[in-house]
């Protein structure tokens, strides 16, 4: 309450949330408290998620269905972890 009655900047009362509340699950319906998985804090992290962003972006540009040797073990991992949550 303290971050709304100080500002009405939507972008700072929204990281205090987030700080606050969690992020919720990235694949599911809940939208608050603590993921079943935690990759990352993104209130914390966020300069580290965008260069992973910017690799995963090259992976992806040069090898789409991840079907090279090199990405295999990676593709396997994402089966693994999202087979009941996406179609894959």
């Amino acid at each position: 309450m303290n971050v709304i009655t100080k500002s009405n900047d939507g972008f700072v009362i929204s990281e205090k949330d987030l700080e606050l509340r969690g992020s919720g699950e990235f694949f599911g319906t809940k939208q608050h408290g603590i993921p079943e998985f935690k990759i990352a804090n993104l209130f914390t992290d966020i300069e580290m998620l965008k260069q992973v962003q910017a690799i995963v972006m090259e992976i992806l540009s040069k090898d789409p269905e991840l079907q090279k040797e090199e990405n295999k073990p990676l593709q396997k991992m994402i089966e693994n972890k999202f087979k009941d949550r996406i179609e894959i």
